[in-house]
């Protein structure tokens, strides 16, 4: 009992000294560790890592929705960006950035600012739908088919394809059928394009609209339908620039048909409200050429060249013999 007494005396003041000497080394290794971070800190603080570090954060959604309904939309960017900081593949706050980029740059002009928004607006809202997380899925679908539209006729079948899986998803927007009738259009789809207008008009008789629709009429070869657009765009209409370009249409239609005297009297009432359309002039003078009367054309196209100097179409026939 005692030689074990004496073994475990022995053993614990080893045991406790062998702790002493650790805790002694552990101590130097921390005081240096401690040194090491402090200067880390003060390079980190002074670069502004651990400022930024510090301000990441995770926002409520709430707060996000609050905003949203507020309409702020750097606000809902800004609070999005700093929760994704924390949670990166978040659903939600990955679609509220793309939401809040798209409508911020719908308020600014076309240029680098804007398609930049446009871009964001893409890539966070392809990664929302990527991430199968919980989303308004079908109103981020039809907002991606709208910015695709917006970065032009390139990505026509991307806007097409979005707009239509969010209807599928149980979204229609109040402009969705006007965005995919013009998206259809520009890849040539003429049968989907008129199917849509149609639809669109159903919603809304917007003079912009009534134009399009009537284009894209024409393009299907439905001069009545078109005819009927824009004789109700020039009778109701209140954009003075659309109904200029509706009796051009009108004027296209009535040529098609051989009734020259109806066409030249939309040249003439184009230019009864804007004597400085050149191509009105223009096209004047294209009729006149038809009737036989080089006289009275060329007089029309020097009329558009002195509108505008640079009027191609009009110089081209001022050189040509006629």
């Amino acid at each position: 009992m005692e030689s074990f007494s004496r073994t475990l005396e022995t053993y614990t003041g080893s045991y406790l000294a062998k702790r002493r000497r650790k805790r002694a080394v552990i101590a130097l290794a921390l005081a240096a560790s401690a040194a090491l971070l402090g200067v880390i800190g003060i390079r980190l603080g002074k670069s502004g890592v651990l400022a930024r570090i510090g301000a990441t954060h995770v926002i409520p959604k709430q707060k996000i929705l609050a905003d949203w309904d507020a309409k702020r939309w750097d606000d809902v960017r800004s609070e999005s960006l700093a929760s994704l900081a924390s949670r990166p593949l978040d659903a939600f706050y990955l679609s509220f950035k793309g939401l809040a980029a798209f409508y911020k740059g719908m308020e600014l002009p076309e240029g680098e600012e804007r398609a930049a928004l446009i871009d964001e607006t893409v890539s966070s809202l392809r990664k929302a739908l990527a991430s199968g997380g919980r989303m308004p899925k079908a109103q981020v679908e039809y907002v991606l088919g709208k910015a695709y539209f917006d970065k032009g006729d390139s990505y026509f079948d991307e806007a097409v394809k979005y707009l239509e899986l969010s209807i599928t998803s149980g979204y229609l927007g109040s402009d969705s059928r006007e965005y995919l009738a013009l998206a259809y259009s520009g890849l040539g789809d003429k049968a989907r394009a008129v199917k849509n207008f149609e639809s669109a008009l159903d919603r809304s008789r917007a003079d912009l609209l009534l134009i399009s629709a009537a284009r894209a009429y024409v393009d299907a070869g439905e001069h009545i339908k078109a005819e009927a657009l824009i004789l109700e765009l020039i009778a109701s209409g209140k954009d003075d620039l659309a109904k200029e370009n509706g009796r051009f249409i009108l004027a296209d239609i009535y040529k098609a048909r051989g009734d020259l005297s109806k066409a030249e009297e939309q040249y003439s009432l184009i230019l009864s409200k804007d004597p400085t359309s050149a191509e009105a002039h223009y096209r004047l003078g294209l009729s006149y050429q038809v009737r036989g009367d080089p006289i009275k054309a060329r007089a029309e196209w020097r009329k558009a060249v002195s509108i505008d100097p640079m009027h191609a179409a009009s110089r081209q026939k001022l050189s040509e013999k006629l």
